[in-house]
């Protein structure tokens, strides 16, 4: 079987610079630098070992409507350490809770309504 390992998350945006602050100053990702993808203005971002690009539309793209159907992205889930702490931060850059919190047995999980309907969950392991 062919070895797998995760190498970078693609993010479709309207606004690049909410998106790309909520990124480094919510989450903690570091700016690597500005890229054009396919003509379009985007940027690098690094999280831990997941590189992350976000981008505007190309002209030739239809508009986006984020999480329309049931079909493609779902949520990202992001491991934190106190996620009570991490609500009350991304709380300041819009971010609302969607459901939760919820305990499972070996873990805390909430779900957050990002910019532009980024859906992301947060995972916090009983150690």
């Amino acid at each position: 079987m062919a070895t797998f390992k995760t190498n970078h998350l693609h993010i479709i945006c309207e606004d690049l610079e909410k998106m790309k602050d909520f990124w480094t100053r919510g989450i903690g990702a570091t700016f690597k630098e500005n890229r054009s993808f396919g003509g379009a203005a985007g940027v690098v971002l690094q999280l831990d070992d997941l590189q992350i690009n976000l981008r505007v539309p190309k002209s030739t793209e239809n508009e986006i409507k984020p999480n329309e159907g049931a079909l493609g992205y779902d949520h990202l889930g992001l491991e934190v350490d106190d996620i009570d702490s991490a609500y009350s931060d991304l709380a300041a850059f819009g971010c609302s809770i969607e459901s939760g919190p919820a305990e499972l047995n070996d873990r805390k999980i909430l779900f957050l309504n990002g910019p532009e309907n980024l859906i992301l969950e947060l995972i916090q392991f009983n150690r």
